[in-house]
């Protein structure tokens, strides 16, 4: 059983334990758009990629509606695009019990009246911005002292995410907030997206262990990645078939892959996809790959979190037989001279 299924289902259990004893969130959006036109705004988990996630609401004379239901707290995004002139505009709130009205003005400024959270949020965005540096990445723990909350947890949770999405260090004085948090709030998914995150910061890099998953086959069949490269050196490819970079660094490696397989080498490609697999298809018919090809449709395993990719397309990580990560995007060179140290000519 892999991590993340172990984490799901301690989520689960915990979560019939608890929410039982707890007031659902119930939060009534009012939202308003001054002086521009959209047809819908985007509602958006502010953990997940908003390009493929959220739920979109109608606007009817500049005026929306919305009910959000969740367990917990949590941070969202409201996010919409003018047509002429053509503007992205992102608005960043608090999902918590009550009623919310959101303003948003031409100028990108915006106001939200109502919850306790949103006001010590708006303050904290304010204060955080006089920051300088790196302090202000840091600013949360002393915003937030003495208040272990939701808030605190969203955005360390938040601050998780940033790290990975730019390559930053995780620090002890984050870890540390973030296991505080999470024995509190055990039953949040929070708990299980920060342990995700954590655990990939400690070994998504050379000289760490791989990460282990189960994932369909384009039939259906589930696979355990650790049954198909156990004892082989092999390559993890996650790409996707919108990403043509990840594309044409999997193309580079055919060659490698038909001089070694039958020595002990291997590939598996794993496909974020969305909706459905056709263009994943599509795209192993093209380029002609020969490997095994798995499915991350709509992020299901959360493998990109898992390994330390954000929203990015992809990635390559050469595994040792052991398991060890060798190497994270190695050049094909590179992933050469490791064959033929490993297994020979």
């Amino acid at each position: 059983m892999t991590n993340y299924l172990k984490c799901l289902i301690l989520l689960l259990f915990v979560g019939n334990l608890t929410i039982a004893g707890e007031k659902k969130v119930r939060c009534v959006i009012h939202g308003e758009l001054i002086g521009m036109e959209a047809k819908e705004v985007l509602l958006v988990d502010a953990t997940v990629d908003s390009r493929y996630h959220g739920t979109y609401v109608p606007v009817e004379d500049g005026r929306f509606k919305y009910v959000l239901e969740l367990p917990h707290v949590e941070g969202y995004k409201l996010i919409f695009v003018t047509k002429n002139p053509r503007v992205w505009y992102t608005v960043p709130f608090i999902v918590e019990n009550g009623k919310l009205h959101i303003t948003v003005n031409v100028d990108k400024s915006y106001e939200i009246r109502g919850g306790i959270f949103n006001d010590r949020y708006r303050k904290y965005q304010e204060l955080q911005q006089q920051e300088i540096g790196w302090k202000r990445f840091s600013f949360m723990h002393r915003f937030c002292a003495g208040q272990w909350d939701e808030l605190y947890y969203f955005l360390v949770v938040d601050e998780l995410q940033r790290r990975q999405v730019y390559q930053a260090e995780l620090d002890d004085e984050l870890e540390n907030a973030y296991h505080v948090l999470a024995e509190k709030f055990a039953s949040s998914k929070y708990t299980c997206l920060g342990k995700m995150l954590i655990d990939g910061f400690h070994s998504v890099k050379p000289g760490g262990h791989y990460v282990e998953f189960e994932a369909p086959d384009l039939e259906g069949r589930v696979v355990n990645v650790s049954e198909v490269i156990n004892g082989k050196i092999a390559i993890i490819d996650l790409w996707a078939s919108w990403c043509m970079p990840c594309r044409a660094k999997a193309k580079m490696m055919i060659p490698i892959y038909e001089k070694y397989k039958d020595k002990g080498f291997e590939i598996v490609g794993v496909a974020r996809e969305f909706k459905n697999t056709e263009r994943m298809k599509q795209a192993i018919v093209k380029d002609k790959f020969p490997w095994l090809q798995l499915v991350e449709l709509d992020d299901g395993q959360k493998l990109w979190t898992r390994y330390m990719l954000g929203n990015a397309g992809g990635g390559v990580f050469l595994v040792d037989r052991d398991g060890t990560i060798l190497a994270v995007n190695p050049k094909p060179e590179e992933v050469q001279k490791v064959l033929v140290q490993k297994l020979g000519e």
